[in-house]
């Protein structure tokens, strides 16, 4: 599958790469040159591969309590939320936002991989009370993300950007395309995330990166976002997250709300009360040159106590990191462990998550 803005892509000479089914950009410059511009500037990034429902009704709110692990209730009208979608022995179907567009109107962002198993279990939920839809092909999703997003993205709008905060929406015109302004993203940096109309997404890029001429936009492919989230520490289905593991293991317990009746929060209440199976850590190589990728083992005195869930060269830090889980509660920051990259023992440290902050170096 190709996105609407698949043409563009070709235009600008973009290297392209297969996910979750789609032919996506992984990079036009470079990963690093692409990255860097993220964090000294601003990128601009096709995600129109994620999938979009729409949720209407006076059950919308009911069905989307019993399914999803953080409190759709606590939203007022122009507000998001980062949640999951898990199974009842708590493993997880999907991450997603949730935007709260009016009283009884909603909006999902999913993973592109997961669209069809979650427009399934979702409509398992709903049982056809609330007007539930998948609406993914009809909207496109670009997103400007940086230290210089905001001010980009305001020299083509009138909404005024300051007022949105995090996690928070608004309505209007950017370049003349109407659009639903979103103030989250997937890297670390702030910017916004605009939804649009698929027929409108070619002209808002374009728009885009015109405002963006001599301030540093530059188009950006999953490469980047890749390298860009990993450092950020944020978690990627099929890598950190999956149907085998839960909300609590990978240190999202901040997204699960108890107190309610949702899908897993039986087994997910037992696991916080006898401790997770295992845990997300970060690990740096000591030899600062050592790429640890998904799926190396970890060892410690000859056993394996872990395995590499995310791992690449790190463009902010200039030297490969790592996530990955481990299966020992003694494991803390400094320690050292063995990663097992073909067939050789490479010394990696223990190290805090997330790798970078912003504002921090």
């Amino acid at each position: 599958m190709r996105t609407v803005l698949y043409p563009l892509h070709v235009r600008l000479k973009a290297r392209m790469t297969e996910f979750a089914g789609f032919e996506m950009p992984v990079s036009y410059s470079g990963i690093i040159e692409e990255h860097r511009a993220v964090r000294s500037a601003a990128g601009l990034f096709d995600l129109s591969h994620m999938g979009e429902f729409e949720l209407r009704g006076p059950d919308a709110l009911e069905m989307m309590e019993r399914a999803m692990t953080n409190s759709a209730a606590r939203l007022v009208e122009g507000q998001a939320q980062y949640t999951m979608l898990c199974l009842e022995g708590g493993g997880v179907i999907d991450d997603l936002i949730v935007y709260r567009l009016g009283p009884q109107h909603y909006m999902l962002c999913v993973n592109a991989a997961n669209i069809g198993a979650d427009r399934d279990r979702l409509a398992e939920f709903n049982r056809g009370r609330a007007d539930f839809r998948d609406v993914s092909e009809r909207i496109a999703l670009v997103a400007i993300q940086g230290p210089k997003a905001l001010e980009i993205l305001q020299t083509a709008t009138s909404v005024p950007l300051p007022s949105v905060k995090r996690f928070r929406t608004a309505a209007g015109a950017v370049a003349g395309v109407q659009c639903l302004l979103a103030r989250t993203g997937y890297t670390g940096e702030d910017g916004f995330e605009l939804f649009t109309a698929a027929s409108d997404a070619a002209s808002l890029f374009d728009a885009l990166l015109e405002v963006g001429r001599g301030r540093g936009l530059t188009p950006c492919g999953l490469g980047a976002r890749d390298t860009l989230r990993m450092e950020a520490g944020l978690p990627l289905y099929g890598h950190e997250l999956d149907r085998e593991t839960t909300p609590l293991e990978a240190g999202l317990a901040a997204f699960v709300k108890f107190g309610r009746d949702f899908c897993g929060a039986e087994a997910l209440a037992a696991e916080q009360k006898g401790g997770p199976r295992k845990r997300l850590i970060g690990i740096r190589t000591q030899d600062a040159r050592s790429i640890a990728r998904q799926g190396y083992p970890l060892m410690r005195n000859g056993a394996q106590v872990g395995v590499v869930t995310s791992g690449s060269f790190a463009p902010s830090f200039g030297r490969p990191l790592a996530m990955a889980y481990v299966t020992e509660t003694d494991i803390s920051e400094g320690a050292t462990l063995d990663v097992m990259i073909r067939g050789k023992s490479i010394a990696a440290e223990v190290v805090s998550l997330p790798f970078y902050r912003r504002g921090r170096e």
